[in-house]
């Protein structure tokens, strides 16, 4: 994966998170115990996928063949 696209996956992946943190506010208020385990479930392995390490480094920019 080029850091490109890995920059792009961690942008897609910290506004799937805003918006997982917005909804678990409104559970919060009038949801059920099984919404909030599932959008802590959800929050959890979106944090899982932002820590992943990044095991290939690549230009961000990639040259034109």
């Amino acid at each position: 994966m080029s850091q490109t696209t890995r920059a792009f996956d961690e942008a897609t992946l910290d506004l799937l998170a805003n918006h997982c943190i917005a909804a678990r506010t409104m559970i919060d208020a009038v949801g059920t115990p099984v919404m909030r385990r599932l959008i802590d479930l959800l929050l959890f392995e979106v944090g899982v996928a932002l820590s992943a390490p990044v095991t290939e480094l690549q230009p961000v920019l990639e040259p034109a063949e």
